[in-house]
């Protein structure tokens, strides 16, 4: 149980005067309200995903004299091929920004995860990536960019004596939700990107038959995220 207490900080619900941020052309999504804001900074206690925890050792009280006593990040893993997928967590000061003339905040804190799986084909091979973010109000939204899974068949000799020598493949998908974690609003964003090629096998100097497209092979959803606060 947290040390309960009384400050007038800077009159606007927090420490000090926030960061004010520039929008720019992020789509927004899921705003915390003030309320949700404030607890996000004042009674943050701990966050987990994954291998990944950072837990400050602090009191709400602490924030009083050091606003940055519950700010930091820690992680587990490493996202590279072969590695185990990484995990990332962290907590930063909270800031504001205005869209349409209305007032917004965004809450400091942050999750997410990343892995890149590469396997090799027979003559040919596939790479898989994914992350998955919780972040506050503000994102990219790239989702007109994102073409989805597609296979093509690859050509290859002289014009007019081109034959199919193979498969090649890719894929790029963004997917945007709203989540509530412990009463704080995020925007969960799951990105997937593959490429793959597979080709024929050459026997007797001839195109042997053509293999199957290359397929992704994601890693799965570590589930969402621990996040504790203080109580009083």
């Amino acid at each position: 149980m947290a040390e309960s207490f009384e400050t007038l900080g800077a009159g606007n619900g927090f420490s000090s005067c926030l960061e004010k941020i520039i929008p720019g052309d992020k789509t927004l999504l899921n705003p915390p309200s003030l309320e949700q804001t404030m607890q996000a900074y004042w009674n943050f206690d701990s966050v987990t995903f994954g291998g990944a925890t950072f837990s400050p050792n602090n009191e709400p009280k602490d924030l009083i004299c050091n606003e940055s006593a519950n700010v930091g990040f820690a992680a587990d893993g490493d996202g590279r091929p072969g590695f185990p997928a990484e995990f990332t967590v962290k907590n930063s000061l909270p800031t504001f920004f205005f869209k349409n003339g209305v007032k917004y905040y965004k809450h400091g804190i942050e999750m997410t995860f990343a892995q890149r799986n590469v396997q090799a084909l027979s003559n040919g091979y596939q790479q898989s990536n994914i992350s998955i973010s919780y972040v506050s109000s503000l994102f990219t939204d790239n989702r007109e960019e994102q073409d989805g899974y597609q296979c093509i068949t690859d050509f290859f000799g002289p014009p007019g004596e081109e034959e199919p020598v193979g498969k090649v493949a890719s894929d790029s998908s963004l997917t945007v939700s709203s989540v509530t974690i412990s009463g704080i609003p995020f925007i969960k964003l799951v990105g997937k990107g593959f490429a793959g090629s597979n080709y024929a096998s050459i026997v007797d100097g001839k195109i042997g038959p053509l293999p199957p497209c290359p397929t992704p092979n994601y890693a799965d959803d570590p589930g969402t995220p621990t996040l504790n606060f203080h109580t009083y």
